[in-house]
């Protein structure tokens, strides 16, 4: 069996545990702390990552792991695990489902696999290099849409915007037929399977927040880079964009960059 074949196995395991968990956590009496940087930590993103640890550990000692709540542990290999245990722990600790748990695994630093689960409805978003992007069982496309005004944007939480970031998100507020907010991760879902067609997120992102959502995002036919349209990595953070096509893709960074770049007036 191939390699990321065999890793595919395991990252569904991992998924299917954790996916239990989590909506059970969800369903029962939720205990809320909150991390140094005020973050929202519940029992279920600790004891998540865990087990994931302990069973990636068990069948790939040689390969690294990256996680939201425990670090980085180093590996010997070309594959390094990229987990976030609850994402959208903010939406889940309110009893929200706009909440995913994310499984990544890089080979040489970039998105090679990608697991977008949603405990609740009990679905998930899969997707591995040339392998396609697999949605409840079947083969999910973008929609492919190339013009800016017809597009259906999903735009991250607006205090995620500041600073440099927060021009290029009015701009992009301001477009497009339709616009929802805070989607999280399922928003990067819902544009592999075309209904969204952009998703922008601001300087808040770690590679955690990101790596999974690349080969959904890429193997379903869009586009996803940073705000610069640099490829997403391992050590990729801060703000993101995702779009349907390149040539949506290409008309989306021109927004966002400077005013000059956008082609308004100084």
């Amino acid at each position: 069996m191939p390699e990321l074949d065999r890793i595919m196995n395991v990252a569904l395991a991992l998924a299917d545990a954790s996916s239990c968990r989590a909506s059970n956590s969800w369903r029962g009496d939720l205990d809320v702390a909150y991390k140094a940087d005020g973050s929202s930590l519940t029992e279920a993103d600790l004891s998540i990552e865990e087990m994931w640890r302990e069973r990636i550990r068990r069948d790939f000692p040689s390969h690294g792991i990256l996680g939201e709540e425990f670090g980085s542990d180093a590996g010997a290999s070309a594959y390094t695990w990229v987990l976030d245990p609850i994402d959208g722990t903010r939406q889940f600790a309110t009893g929200l489902l706009n909440f995913a748990s994310l499984i990544s695994v890089c080979r040489e630093g970039f998105p090679v696999l990608g697991i977008i689960d949603l405990p609740l409805p009990r679905v998930r978003y899969v997707a591995a290099h040339g392998q396609g992007t697999i949605f409840d069982g079947r083969v999910v496309r973008s929609s492919g849409q190339r013009e800016i005004e017809p597009s259906k944007i999903s735009l991250a939480n607006p205090d995620s915007f500041a600073g440099d970031t927060a021009p290029g998100y009015e701009r992009l507020r301001a477009s497009g037929r339709l616009r929802v907010f805070d989607g999280g991760a399922p928003a990067y879902g819902a544009l592999s399977r075309g209904l969204i067609d952009i998703c922008l997120n601001g300087d808040d992102l770690d590679p955690f927040d990101i790596c999974a959502l690349c080969p959904v995002v890429t193997e379903a036919g869009g586009v996803i880079t940073d705000w610069e349209g640099q490829p997403l990595s391992l050590t990729s953070s801060g703000a993101i964009a995702a779009s349907a096509s390149p040539e949506l893709h290409s008309t989306v960074l021109s927004m966002l960059g400077s005013p000059h770049e956008s082609g308004e007036s100084v």
